[in-house]
């Protein structure tokens, strides 16, 4: 009973004391000892945003948080999926919290579990979220230019989230002439205990290499993140799509397999360093023997706030494509671009 009273005496306080504070009324105490005041924006890839009273949002390391009194609501993942809803109080121990939420007691648990945090915003443009990201190259002696963009926005809801992508490098070399290898879709997530989740996607592909006019794949499955910590993700999902394939060697529609795996770890520690791996392994149901094998993978360092350094590299393989005499494979890196996050 007196560890529920605990939280309960410190909620109406702080309540009462920063009544006429505006929102910036969350704490944060630092295992050294130091404490920041302002709004928790969210946690995300171990990294806490901060919005601080001189209007300025910092990032902190949420592994060397002590403890915490965040009194929005937030959304709260945990490391084994669980999805809480309720604002963060001080447990009095180091590394500890309370979760309070409108139903049931206050629950007490360890910082480092809690993986992600989001504001319960109740307008649809404060729930977007969203990356831009370019590169350029030239290579003097072959006179060979390589343009790439891309960009990604997300919708996240209670237990859904909505992800669009595009990316695109475009190439142009006076011996080969021009070349682009293009892909971007829509990707619908539903989140479920234990880190198993649903998804669905539509996406469109179009590839100069492999002869590829336009794939357009409609699919679904599901998927279970097995490693889900603050500083690494492993998930894997299967599933199968509809494919329709347009090339200059004719139409086909196919039913196929698929089978990805998403690995990221993140470390944070000046500079700031993401590395992201993406494989997809599809093989054909309806044209038994047909394979085809997509890589792409992303390092990148924070050089300022929100703003990034970015290597890119995908590889592409189709064992029977549509076209005779088409390339089988594709593949490209990109040695320098640029990403910011929105």
């Amino acid at each position: 009973m007196l560890r529920i009273l605990g939280p309960m005496c410190v909620m109406a306080l702080l309540f009462a004391s920063n009544a006429s504070a505006g929102s910036k009324i969350d704490t944060i105490y630092f295992q050294n000892g130091d404490r920041i005041t302002g709004e928790v924006k969210s946690l995300e890839n171990n990294q806490l945003k901060l919005s601080t009273d001189d209007a300025k949002t910092i990032n902190v390391e949420w592994s060397k948080v002590d403890s915490v009194i965040i009194l929005n609501n937030m959304r709260i993942v945990l490391e084994d999926g669980t999805i809480m809803y309720g604002k963060i109080l001080t447990a009095g121990e180091a590394g500890k919290c309370y979760i309070w939420s409108s139903e049931g007691d206050p629950v007490l648990l360890e910082l480092i579990r809690i993986v992600s945090l989001s504001l319960l915003e109740d307008r649809f443009f404060k729930r977007l979220k969203g990356t831009l990201s370019s590169g350029f190259s030239y290579v003097k002696a072959s006179r060979v230019t390589q343009l790439n963009f891309g960009g990604t926005v997300d919708y996240q809801t209670q237990n859904n989230r909505v992800n669009l992508s595009y990316d695109g490098i475009f190439t142009q070399d006076p011996n080969t002439g021009y070349k682009q290898n293009q892909s971007g879709g829509a990707t619908f997530y539903r989140f479920l205990p234990k880190n198993w989740f649903l998804v669905s996607a539509l996406n469109l592909e179009s590839n100069t290499e492999l002869q590829l006019d336009l794939r357009t794949s409609l699919g679904l499955g599901g998927g279970n993140s097995l490693v889900n910590t603050n500083s690494t993700r492993l998930l894997i999902a299967l599933g199968v799509q509809a494919t329709r394939e347009l090339s200059t060697g004719g139409t086909q529609n196919n039913m196929e397999g698929l089978l990805t795996a998403n690995y990221a770890v993140f470390i944070y520690d000046n500079p700031d360093v993401s590395f992201n791996l993406t494989t997809k392994l599809i093989p054909s149901l309806s044209n038994l023997g047909r394979v085809r094998f997509d890589i792409d993978s992303n390092l990148k360092w924070e050089i300022f706030s929100d703003f990034y350094l970015k290597w890119t590299f995908f590889y592409n393989f189709d064992s029977q494509p549509l076209t005779e005499g088409a390339e089988k494979n594709d593949w490209a890196v990109t040695l320098l671009g640029v990403e910011y996050k929105l």
